[in-house]
C-alpha cells in the first residue's frame, strides 16, 4: 500500500476517534484542565512555567504557545488540544516510512493502525507524538547529513517536552567533536528562544524557570519494580516519592549500559535503546510514557514490534479505561505493568544482538550502504542519495 495511502488512513482513524472520545468521561484531567491553563494564561500575558502550580506545567513555553492558538480555534476545548498531537501523529506515518526505508510501505500501515497512537493522540490529546515528530524528523535530518538542522528540530522536541534530551544524548556522535557540536549548537535554538520570549512577553524569572525545569520527576505508584514496593505495603507513591533517587541512579546506569552495547549501531538504534532502558528503570512513570519507543520499535524490531504494540496497547487502554474501578485497576496495571517493561528489555537484547555490520544506514530515499563492524557509524551518511495519567478519581498533572 502506498505511504500516502496509509497517511489518509492513519488521519481518519485518528480523527475519528478524537471525535468520539472529546468528552470529560475519556480526557484525562491534565489535558482537559491544565493544557487548557497554559492556553489561557499566555493569552493573559503570564509563563505557564512561574504562573501554575508546580506539576501542572514544567516545561517550556512551545506547547502553551500552542495551545494558546488551539484554543483560539473556537473549537469545543476537548477537541481543540488534540489537533497538535493528532496532525503530529499523521506526520509520524511519513517518518517511520523514510526511517524503515525499503520496508517504509509496510511500516507505514503498521504505524497508521496501531491502537497505541489511538489511546495517546486522540483520546488522551498528550503532547508525546508532537514531541517524536520533531525529534524523529531530527534524526531523519542527521541520515542526510544535516546536523544543524536535526538539532534544531531536536533542540524544538525538548521545547515541547523535556524527556527528548534523552534522544538527543543519544544521537551524539562522540568520536566526530566538531558534528557533535553542530548538532548541540542547533539544538539550543529553540529552548533559548522559548526561554527569552518568557522573558520578554511573559514576565518570567528565569531562575525560578530553571529550577521548575530541571526538579520535574514522574509520578510513582504502578509502574515495574517501583509499583511493587508500594503495593508491598511501603508509603511511596507521588511526585516526591524516596524512589525518585534510586530510579534515577538506575535509569543513567540503564542509559550507560545500552549506549554502550549500541556505540558502533546507528543513531536511531541507539535512541530505541535508550528510551527503552530509561522505561524499565524508571521508578516515576505516565501511560502516555508508553509511546516513546513506538515508532522507532515498528521501525528496527524484527522481532517484538507486534508484541511490544499488542502488549503497551492493552496496557494504556486498562490505564485510561479503569474498567475495573481506580483500586482494582491500579493492582492489574502494578501487575502487567511487567510485561511492556520484558519486551522493552527484548528489543534491547534483540538491537545489541545484531551486528553493526548488518544494519543498513537507510535514508529511505535511494538505496544504502553498509556499515562494517568496528567502524565509527555515528551518523555515516549514504552514499547513494518523543500524565502519568491517573484514574478518573485521582488528579493527573502533565507529566513529562
Amino acid at each position: 500500500m502506498p505511504v500516502a495511502a496509509s497517511i489518509v488512513i492513519a488521519a481518519l482513524l485518528r480523527i475519528v476517534f478524537a471525535l468520539m472520545t472529546s468528552s470529560r468521561e475519556y480526557v484525562p484531567k491534565d489535558v482537559a484542565s491544565y493544557f487548557r491553563t497554559t492556553a489561557v494564561t499566555v493569552l493573559h500575558g503570564r509563563d505557564p512555567l512561574q504562573a501554575m502550580p508546580g506539576r501542572e506545567w514544567n516545561f517550556l513555553e512551545l506547547m502553551p504557545y500552542v495551545h494558546a492558538l488551539e484554543l483560539r480555534s473556537g473549537l469545543p476545548w476537548l477537541l481543540a488540544v488534540k489537533i497538535a498531537p493528532v496532525t503530529a501523529d499523521v506526520v509520524l506515518v511519513w517518518i517511520v516510512a523514510r526511517l524503515a526505508g525499503p520496508d517504509g510501505r509496510t511500516r507505514a500501515l503498521q504505524y497508521a493502525v496501531n491502537p497505541l497512537s489511538l489511546l495517546v493522540a486522540s483520546l488522551h490529546g498528550q503532547v508525546e507524538p508532537v514531541a517524536l515528530a520533531l525529534a524523529l524528523g531530527g534524526v531523519l535530518l542527521l541520515k542526510k547529513d544535516r546536523p544543524a538542522l536535526a538539532g534544531l528540530l531536536l533542540g524544538a522536541a525538548v521545547a515541547a517536552k523535556t524527556w527528548p534530551i534523552l534522544i538527543l544524548i543519544a544521537v551524539l556522535p562522540l568520536r566526530q567533536p566538531r558534528r557533535a557540536g553542530r548538532i548541540l549548537a542547533g539544538s539550543a535554538v529553540v529552548p533559548l528562544a522559548c526561554l527569552a520570549s518568557g522573558a520578554i512577553f511573559l514576565h518570567l524569572d528565569l531562575p525560578h524557570a530553571l529550577v521548575r525545569l530541571v526538579s520535574y520527576s514522574g509520578y510513582v505508584r504502578d509502574w515495574t519494580w517501583s509499583g511493587a514496593y508500594i503495593a508491598l505495603g511501603h508509603n511511596a507513591a507521588g511526585y516526591y516519592s524516596p524512589l525518585a533517587a534510586p530510579g534515577s541512579v538506575l535509569v543513567v546506569a540503564g542509559g550507560a549500559v545500552v549506549l554502550w552495547l549500541l556505540r558502533r549501531h546507528p543513531p536511531e538504534v541507539r535512541v530505541l535503546g535508550m528510551l527503552a532502558a530509561f522505561l524499565v528503570c524508571t521508578a516515576g512513570f505516565g501511560v502516555q510514557y508508553l509511546m516513546w519507543v513506538l515508532p522507532l520499535a515498528i521501525v528496527l524490531s524484527d522481532r517484538w514490534r507486534c508484541q511490544y504494540t499488542i502488549v503497551a496497547a492493552g496496557w494504556a487502554a486498562l490505564a485510561y479505561l479503569a474498567p475495573f474501578g481506580a483500586f482494582g485497576t491500579l493492582q492489574y496495571l502494578r501487575g502487567l505493568s511487567w510485561l511492556p517493561a520484558g519486551v522493552l528489555v527484548a528489543i534491547i537484547v534483540e538491537q545489541a544482538g545484531r551486528r553493526p555490520g548488518a544494519l543498513r544506514a537507510d535514508t529511505g530515499v535511494a538505496g544504502h550502504v553498509q556499515i562494517q563492524v568496528g567502524d565509527p557509524v555515528e551518523d555515516r551518511v549514504p552514499v547513494a542519495i518523543a500524565s502519568g495519567h491517573d484514574r478518573p478519581d485521582q488528579p493527573a498533572p502533565a507529566t513529562g
